[in-house]
């Protein structure tokens, strides 16, 4: 006897002229004769009946959902994509897609149905048309050591976490404080876990289903804690795929109430406790409805959308007049939304005062290293001597990284004290440096007036040439702070990058910024040049009498 979810399906078909396939064993039936205007078939489902076959776009390398095994495609999806195929009684013709272009191809007609771990989100339920009920459910996991304590989205900040460009759920960490590593793939994620390369990592739990199911993997990483709930939906394109996301809504009803979904993910190693509750919902007070809208029945799609900027309007036309005047497509995401606005804005100030605080730091202890390194004591001489041999052999950047460490033993992971160890750390390699240029002045000018006495001030005006030199650099070298959890300007572009998908612009305007920061400290050095060289005549006379 079919059940109700069957006859439902039937009838759905038999409506829109189509054939009654709705079967509970949902195996492929033979072709029947559509009875469509096959001359010019006015939707995706009509056309389907015509051409005796559907064309599915899926994914591979996302086991175990879909995957290639032995030059085959298998997995979850592959067999619901086949299963699918077998209730409307057509052929399945699956066609590789990939998260970039599966809407599109949608939009272009070029496949009729997307089963490829596609999120059912309220951005893409204007793009596309999705059925329901889901076919599956997955959260966003943050996964690392099992010695590495991080309990919730609350105790992210200053973190360090690796994902993958374009996750929505990168702009919750972002917004929690945490620094972002940015991988093009899933797959790198776990290569980095397992390097040390990455402490955490945040990927959706169906991606680390299958390498928790490796001892090696499961023995060393533990989920650390999941958030932003997802559905999972097949998805037809808008233009004519009512009568299809009809016809495939009714079956998944069936699949559901049947357990047939659920078996089949359990049967492909897929966690199945989302499958579970709709298996009993769909075989329950779902079934009593004919249309059924609760939580338990119909999940609403994901609102993942960030607040819009005032002027995002603004920003948009913006963009669409550079491209038609010049033929560049420019996207300055940072100005769109609330949370890559406030990134932005907090880049740029950290960044500002992480330049000056460098400038100053590399000034004052260019001016300690100078006297010190002058002095007749040896005891004050050797020690900087050594500590100015460490800062010349060792790379800035791993001087960084080093003091990231340092703060992260320590507990400390304020965004503030972070930027003082990052001035502290660029001021004392570029001021080391420099305030050896500084004593070589000293020795200098004591070697021309013997008798004479001369000052810091002296020294320091000698050496000036060298002093913006070391600044520059000191300016420079300030987007390595990044490394140790300051929220500079680089970071928050990062950040931004992550979950808008876009690079070239966000860089560029990351490359013009330093040019304007570096021109800037360029120019105050040569006029700080210019007033001390004025104010040395009177001083060299009185040296030289």
């Amino acid at each position: 006897m079919k059940s109700w979810a069957s006859w439902l399906l039937s009838a759905v078909l038999m409506g829109m002229g189509g054939t009654a396939l709705a079967q509970t064993t949902l195996k492929a039936t033979p072709n029947a004769p559509p009875t469509a205007d096959c001359a010019s078939p006015t939707d995706t489902l009509a056309r389907v009946q015509c051409t005796g076959q559907i064309r599915i776009g899926v994914r591979v390398s996302y086991p175990p959902f879909a995957y290639k095994k032995a030059d085959a495609l298998t997995g979850f999806e592959i067999d619901l994509a086949r299963q699918l195929a077998g209730v409307l009684g057509v052929r399945a013709e699956l066609t590789v897609v990939t998260p970039a272009n599966r809407i599109a191809l949608l939009g272009e007609k070029r496949i009729d149905l997307a089963i490829a771990t596609m999120g059912h989100t309220v951005q893409r339920d204007r793009e596309v048309l999705f059925v329901r009920p889901h076919y599956y459910q997955s959260q966003t996991v943050v996964v690392g050591r099992k010695s590495y304590a991080v309990a919730g989205l609350d105790e992210v900040r200053g973190k360090t976490i690796c994902v993958t460009v374009g996750n929505s759920t990168n702009a919750d960490l972002s917004a929690n404080g945490a620094r972002l590593m940015l991988f093009d793939s899933a797959p790198k994620l776990v290569d980095e876990l397992r390097l040390g390369g990455c402490s955490l990592a945040a990927q959706d739990d169906s991606f680390f289903a299958t390498y928790f199911q490796q001892p090696r993997f499961a023995a060393a990483n533990s989920v650390k804690f999941g958030f932003a709930p997802l559905p999972w939906g097949a998805a037809v394109a808008r233009d004519g795929g009512q009568a299809l996301a009809d016809a495939l809504a009714a079956a998944l009803k069936t699949m559901h109430a049947d357990g047939s979904l659920q078996r089949l993910a359990e049967q492909h190693g897929v966690a199945s406790h989302f499958l579970v509750q709709q298996r009993a919902a769909w075989a329950g007070d779902c079934a009593k409805s004919a249309a059924p809208a609760g939580s338990n029945c119909l999940l609403p799609p994901r609102d993942n959308q960030l607040q819009a900027t005032l002027f995002a309007v603004n920003v948009n036309a913006l963009e669409a007049r550079i491209l038609q005047a010049s033929g560049l497509k420019v996207t300055l995401a940072m100005f769109k939304t609330q949370v890559a606005m406030s990134l932005f804005m907090d880049g740029v100030v950290f960044s500002l005062l992480l330049v000056a605080g460098a400038v100053l730091a590399t000034l004052a202890v260019a001016a300690g290293f100078g006297v010190v390194l002058s002095a007749n004591s040896p005891w004050l001489r050797w020690p900087a001597r050594l500590v100015l041999m460490v800062m010349q052999s060792t790379p800035l950047i791993l001087l960084m990284i080093l003091a990231g460490v340092l703060l992260s033993a320590l507990g400390t992971s304020s965004p503030y004290f972070a930027l003082a160890a990052a001035i502290l750390m660029i001021g004392l390699y570029n001021g080391s440096n420099a305030g050896q240029a500084v004593a070589e002045a000293m020795t200098s000018l004591r070697q021309e007036s013997p008798a004479a006495s001369p000052t810091l001030a002296e020294a320091m005006r000698r050496a000036s040439a060298q002093l913006v030199a070391f600044m520059v650099n000191a300016t420079r070298g300030s987007p390595a702070a990044s490394v140790m959890g300051v929220p500079e300007l680089l970071s928050a572009l990062t950040d931004i990058a992550s979950f808008s998908s876009e690079r070239i612009t966000t860089y560029t305007l990351l490359l013009v910024f330093y040019m304007a920061v570096v021109g800037a400290v360029v120019w105050l050095g040569n006029h700080w040049v210019s007033r001390m060289q004025r104010g040395a005549a009177p001083c060299t006379g009185v040296a030289h009498a």
